[in-house]
């Protein structure tokens, strides 16, 4: 036989249809984008080749392997345990960036909500619909209709992290894990405003959801509808229990329609769809239409609540054909539910005869029949819409798929007017066909499909959007490694990823304390890092720790361990140790802590005589010592974190340290000047003479021009100043702020620094910092984040207030780098600061040579979340190593005066 070919040509003919079938197709639904990741196809064309060949996805499981799926040696020998899976690649394994979605996040989250969101996503791009793309999807109401099978991931890996207790509830673990927010979750995520409700009706589940969106697009409720199911069970990736009256099979194998035929196997996976009415719908986009559509329930009329019953389902078949407006003639093949049960195929058999009116002389035409749990198994919430798509590649293509695992029919079959095909069969004449699922405790749903007029069909973009999965995972009951690292959390003002460990020293009297102190807060660290494996000497960011989450445990530690703790020992002592150590240092020190009791001349005004202020100023190195070394100082946040990203992609002959603002000082408002002249004093104590190098990313910029210019005042050599997005002084001086304009603007910041952020109600009248980050609905942050953000607002605000009585007070005469974001600071931000709408490029006033340019792309707040734009940076940065030893600008970042 011939198949019709993988990929078709797009038809350029204009598709037309007579009068008669426009005016039915008006109302009707099509199927416009598909994607499935299921045993053995990742995409619909490896689905199909899987299916027209009639091959199966059953493979066994050694012993090791359902160990660790969790099976014990006594079930393992137990003569009903059935060595057999049809499973997914690596269900740990999700691409959490591409999502915005943070590694600890993502760990946490049930892997059916994972796989169901990257395949909801592939299917809005197989339909045009890119969430990132030319399409703006917030201009359409997208609903999700979707389905998946109960979490095994909360019993198990979460469970056992310490993570769920059912008598002490853990909110964002039932969030990520519970199969009531599989929908929401997913239109959170990417932005769909259309009805968002998930289906529940057992094996029917996803098929009901392909009724429920029809009738929502006919309705007017949304203009696109994504559908799909979503099935995994992590014991089952082991194998199984096989027990007597169970739908799964003894022998490990799924034979629809068969003799032998004695269950199924659990398979595991996803399948999505996309819908819109036909009307609205690119003609080069189609797949099929959905004709019609029934759901109804066989209530008492059975002989036990979980068996079938004939006369339920034969009506809903009928009910449908009746919806799309088509005679049994018509539907030739027909995708049933198919279990591959000595009882359950004969009685769907015998309901299908019923409907299609067979044996009355109604029908006379043979239909086709497929099941493609003969294929893969049994998908639970997830194969209906997987019969969907296989029926409209069957539709697209005129050919029929083999019946997988069948060679004799089960002698109690109705096999009159259906024909079991055992090769694939050329059916260049089917016009519609039939989808059938039945759910256990009586939901039966039938959905009729109609192929379109011209099969033509452009090239499918399956596989369009390049997804790069790492694992993130609680345990090691399936996925061995350990949590992925996170990305920044895009707090970039505020926070982000830290640094290289620096260890506090320890007497012999604080090596007791260490061993007191390092398990508590290893303990802590684990549980709020969801990473049960973390080590002492474990990188506490390699581990997952994003920004929000050092901020909540530096919050848990002020709690539970020590009072004093600041964000700068976080940033210094980047693992469990080194901080046991540094907590264990200050318990046993004599010595107490410096204090903020600068001289008053330096605490608010603009002094013309900067001098330093009496407080500790935390360097911190991100990189281990290179041959060269440049010193960054903090954006107005205070936090040094955001430079961490950086350190990957440096030459390696550059190293970086870190200047982060001495907690002590906030509330006593220290002025630019005296700021840089209490850097430069930490500076000189490591590196006591020039060249220097130093920059910072926005406020951190400003603040090292005026170290810059001290240094060339004290006689030393400035090698480069580099500055980050930083806005020029002029920028600042349209007036000063009062407390009601910053809090006034945080709010509009807080949604540039955090994407997706949601506030609730009533921010408009909140009082202070505190009561604006109450209102914060997404991210669900604990009250210990919430009060750290806080205590960052005051230090922004009294940064900023800093920057706007500061003017250069002479012409910098080192080179000057400057790092220009493609896209401007968002205005509500700007106008509500008084800061004017400049350039980065309106640095060259205060430069007596010409300044150099490096363009990055992305916002002031976004090229410190995004890895491609940190490179960037980075390579700026690196880039003055070799402008500095050719005594010369690099040409490719020069600019014009």
């Amino acid at each position: 036989m011939t198949t019709q070919p993988t990929h078709r040509q797009h038809n350029h003919r204009e598709h037309t249809r007579s009068e008669p079938q426009r005016e039915h197709h008006r109302d009707s639904v099509s199927v416009v984008g598909v994607a499935l990741r299921v045993p053995g196809a990742d995409h619909p064309d490896a689905f199909w080749d899987l299916t027209v060949h009639g091959r199966t996805t059953f493979e066994q499981v050694d012993r090791d392997d359902s160990r660790e799926a969790g099976y014990r040696d006594e079930q393992l020998a137990d003569p009903a345990f059935v060595p057999v899976r049809s499973a997914l690649g690596d269900v740990a394994a999700f691409d959490a960036d591409a999502f915005g979605i943070s590694a600890r996040d993502a760990a946490l989250m049930d892997p059916q909500q994972r796989v169901f969101l990257e395949t909801v996503r592939q299917a809005l791009d197989d339909a045009g619909l890119g969430v990132d793309g030319d399409d703006d999807l917030r201009a359409l109401r997208v609903g999700v209709f979707g389905s998946s099978s109960s979490s095994t991931y909360l019993p198990g890996p979460v469970t056992r992290a310490g993570l769920w207790d059912a008598t002490d509830l853990n909110f964002s673990a039932m969030l990520a894990n519970d199969k009531d927010f599989l929908c929401t979750r997913t239109s959170y995520t990417l932005g769909l405003t259309g009805p968002s409700v998930v289906v529940q009706s057992a094996c029917s589940s996803s098929l009901l959801a392909v009724h429920l969106a029809r009738a929502a697009l006919l309705a007017g409720e949304c203009d696109v509808a994504v559908v799909g199911g979503v099935s995994v069970s992590l014991p089952h990736l082991g194998g199984y229990l096989h027990r007597a009256g169970s739908i799964f099979s003894a022998r490990g194998t799924c034979r629809p329609f068969d003799a032998a035929a004695d269950g199924t196997v659990k398979a595991h996976g996803a399948a999505a769809i996309v819908l819109t009415r036909t009307a609205h719908a690119p003609a080069d986009r189609v797949y099929v239409e959905v004709a019609g559509s029934a759901v109804n329930n066989d209530g008492a009329d059975k002989v036990g609540y979980p068996a079938p019953s004939v006369a339920g389902q034969s009506a809903v078949v009928a009910a449908a054909l009746r919806d799309a407006g088509l005679t049994a003639d018509d539907v030739r093949y027909v995708e049933t539910h198919g279990t591959g049960t000595a009882i359950g195929d004969p009685i769907e058999l015998r309901a299908l005869a019923l409907a299609r009116g067979l044996g009355d002389g109604t029908t006379s035409a043979p239909c086709y029949l497929g099941a493609v749990k003969g294929n893969l198994g049994h998908l639970d919430a997830a194969a209906g819409v997987t019969g969907v798509i296989k029926a409209a590649l069957v539709l697209e293509r005129g050919v029929v798929p083999p019946l997988a695992g069948f060679s004799t029919p089960n002698p109690l079959l109705t096999t009159d007017g259906f024909a079991f095909p055992t090769s694939p069969v050329d059916a260049p004449w089917l016009e519609a066909a039939g989808v059938s699922s039945f759910g256990m405790g009586g939901t039966n749903v039938h959905v009729v499909l109609r192929r379109r007029a011209d099969r033509a069909r452009r090239p499918a973009v399956w596989g369009g959007r390049t997804l790069r999965r790492t694992r993130h995972w609680l345990d090691d009951a399936v996925a061995t490694a350990p949590v992925a690292p996170a990305a920044s959390a895009g707090l970039g003002a505020f926070a982000a990823p830290v640094a290289v460990p620096v260890a506090a020293p320890v007497t012999a009297s604080g090596s007791a304390v260490v061993g007191q102190v390092e398990p508590q807060v290893l303990a802590i660290a684990r549980r709020l890092l969801v990473h049960p494996t973390l080590a002492p000497h474990d990188d506490l960011v390699d581990a997952g720790a994003d920004s929000l989450t050092l901020v909540d445990l530096l919050a848990t530690l002020r709690d539970d361990v020590d009072p004093a703790l600041e964000f700068a020992d976080l940033e210094q002592a980047r693992t469990v140790a080194a901080l046991a150590a540094t907590i264990a240092a200050r318990r046993t020190s004599s010595d107490p802590s410096p204090g903020p009791d600068a001289p008053a001349a330096t605490q608010g005004a603009d002094d013309a005589r900067p001098a330093a202020l009496t407080a500790p100023v935390g360097l911190v190195r991100v990189t281990a010592p290179r041959e060269r070394t440049v010193y960054l100082v903090h954006p107005a946040g205070g936090t040094t974190t955001c430079y961490a990203g950086l350190a990957p992609h440096l030459d390696p002959r550059l190293g970086v340290v870190a200047i982060g603002y001495p907690p002590e000082l906030v509330g006593h408002g220290p002025s630019l000047r005296a700021l840089a002249a209490t850097y430069l004093q930490a500076i000189r104590a490591a590196q006591p003479h020039g060249p220097y190098l130093i920059g910072g990313y926005s406020f951190g910029g400003n603040l090292a021009a005026e170290m810059a210019l001290q240094l060339e005042q004290a006689g030393e050599e400035v090698e480069h100043l580099v500055m980050v997005d930083s806005h020029p002084p002029h920028a600042y001086t349209s007036g000063d702020c009062g407390p009601e304009d910053y809090l006034a603007a945080f709010p509009a910041l807080l949604h540039a620094l955090v994407p997706g952020l949601r506030l609730g109600p009533g921010v408009a009248g909140a009082r202070d910092a505190r009561d604006v980050l109450e209102r914060v609905v997404e991210p669900a942050w604990p009250t210990s984040v919430r009060d750290e953000l806080a205590r960052f607002f005051d230090m922004w605000q009294e940064n900023h207030r800093a920057l706007k009585r500061w003017t250069p007070d002479a012409d910098l005469t080192c080179p000057v780098l400057v790092v220009e974001a493609s896209r401007p600071e968002p205005p509500e931000v700007l106008d509500r600061l008084g800061i004017a709408h400049t350039s980065v490029r309106e640095w060259q006033r205060y430069a007596s040579s010409l300044v150099a340019y490096a363009p990055v792309e992305g916002d002031h707040y976004s090229i410190f979340r995004d890895d491609d734009a940190l490179a960037t940076i980075a390579r700026a940065l690196s880039s003055v190593l070799d402008t500095a030893a050719a005594g010369h600008h690099d040409p490719a970042l020069a600019g014009t005066r």
